[in-house]
């Protein structure tokens, strides 16, 4: 954590960069478009494709994701895949596509002087992808040879088991990323279709541009590439959040040096005036975790807290440990008295500072601003991200001591490593509070 003279000192630095730099929405041809003008150099571009998860069923897990990299790693109409890598690496372009939990992009980074060159492999990649057979097969590989080896990193895997504990039954269930049974059966063809009559469509579709450009030359980039692209019926889904009355232990066997624990609870959606007073609430229990679990105790190297932001969002408490018994009963203790006790002035001006500090320094790539933007969109709202510096001033200690016990009440544990330890310690894997 940042001291907090230096991170007031960002603040106003950041505060400054804002109010000078506004960003704006407004439709071209049918597609909504949110616009950041900046000094910088380097101009992102991004198309996002709302849904995700939701777009598909869970036995074609990996599909969106599969379609999205590989419009720029199987070649379009204009362009074969070795030749549109040639033109990537020659003029410093990079384009990439791919899917997450609520959405997916393909997305294009150039320095402003070759942005001819970088749009004009930005647009085929979106309107003109061919999903050639022998590539996509090989991409289909290299995808699967990424969920081995998550599988076998503890830290992904612990993760993989939170989302399974904490949204079984609903659309979050299923890994974006696909498994290798779901893959290995997906076809060039298959993928294709669901390319070009799922998600190409302008209303499911919108553009982020950050960088040093014009609104003019924006309007007249998206124009005339993607005016003609279809405008179908789309209507989003709307989550409900899985009962979490009956949270339980979700234990896998591993034999590992440490074991890995997380416990997972609801949080505010971003849109929710609850969200800033949450995300500062739930950075003070991270701070309280690391001091309690890691400096006064040494029973972890790197406890934290941290929420997660998406159309279902929620926070976790992760630890990795030798001694799982002692490093829940404090993760319990410690979340229970925030709960219940509320919090410092120290804490939240710390908290205040610190979430300024991070701000400003994603800040410094048009990539992340124009990633901020668009998850704001998917979010609820783009304005919340550029506002955030702003609103998180006027947080008070009052709103930051109420929301956990508004939010807080089941935790969802999931444990990676030696189950005799979880059945020993399990009288502490508490459900309510």
């Amino acid at each position: 954590m940042k001291r907090i003279v230096l991170n007031i000192y960002f603040l106003f630095i950041t505060l400054a960069a804002v109010a000078q730099s506004k960003a704006t929405s407004f439709d071209v041809a049918g597609i909504k478009v949110i616009m950041k003008p900046t000094q910088k150099e380097i101009i992102n571009v991004s198309m996002y494709y709302r849904g995700g998860v939701a777009n598909y069923p869970a036995d074609k897990a990996g599909i969106e994701n599969l379609a999205l990299a590989a419009t720029t790693e199987c070649g379009t109409k204009k362009y074969d895949k070795d030749t549109f890598k040639d033109r990537e690496d020659a003029f410093g372009v990079e384009v990439s596509g791919s899917s997450g939990y609520d959405n997916g992009t393909v997305s294009m980074n150039c320095i402003s002087r070759f942005f001819d060159e970088g749009w004009g492999l930005f647009a085929d990649a979106v309107t003109n992808p061919v999903f050639e057979e022998k590539e996509l097969e090989m991409l289909k590989e290299k995808l699967i040879s990424g969920i081995k080896q998550s599988e076998s990193d503890p830290d992904e895997r612990i993760e993989q088991l939170t989302i399974k504990n904490t949204f079984g039954g609903t659309p979050y269930a299923i890994d974006p990323i696909g498994e290798e049974t779901t893959l290995a059966k997906l076809s060039a063809a298959e993928v294709k279709d669901y390319y070009y009559n799922q998600l190409l469509n302008k209303n499911r579709m919108f553009i982020v541009v950050v960088g040093k450009i014009s609104k003019e030359e924006v309007i007249k980039r998206i124009t005339a590439s993607f005016a003609s692209l279809p405008a179908k019926a789309y209507n989003p889904v709307k989550y409900t959040f899985p009962n979490t009355a009956n949270g339980k232990l979700l234990t896998e066997e591993r034999a590992l040096a440490t074991n890995y624990i997380t416990g997972s609870f609801n949080a505010p959606a971003v849109a929710s005036n609850d969200y800033l007073p949450y995300r500062l609430a739930v950075s003070a229990l991270s701070n309280r975790l690391f001091r309690e679990i890691r400096t006064k105790r040494n029973l972890s190297y790197a406890p934290y807290a941290h929420s997660v932001n998406r159309l279902m969002p929620y926070s976790v408490m992760y630890v990795s440990t030798t001694d799982p018994k002692a490093s829940v009963e404090v993760m319990v203790e410690e979340l229970r008295d925030l709960r219940d006790n509320g919090f410092s002035e120290e804490e939240l001006s710390s908290g205040k500072s610190g979430f300024i500090t991070n701000n400003y320094m994603k800040e410094e790539s048009t990539g992340a601003i124009a990633a901020a933007l668009g998850n704001a969109e998917v979010l609820g709202d783009w304005r919340i991200a550029d506002e955030t510096a702003e609103r998180i001033t006027k947080v008070t200690l009052a709103e930051m001591n109420s929301v956990l016990k508004k939010y807080v009440s089941t935790i969802r544990w999931s444990y990676l490593g030696d189950k005799k330890l979880a059945e020993d310690a399990s009288a502490v894997f508490i459900n309510s509070l």
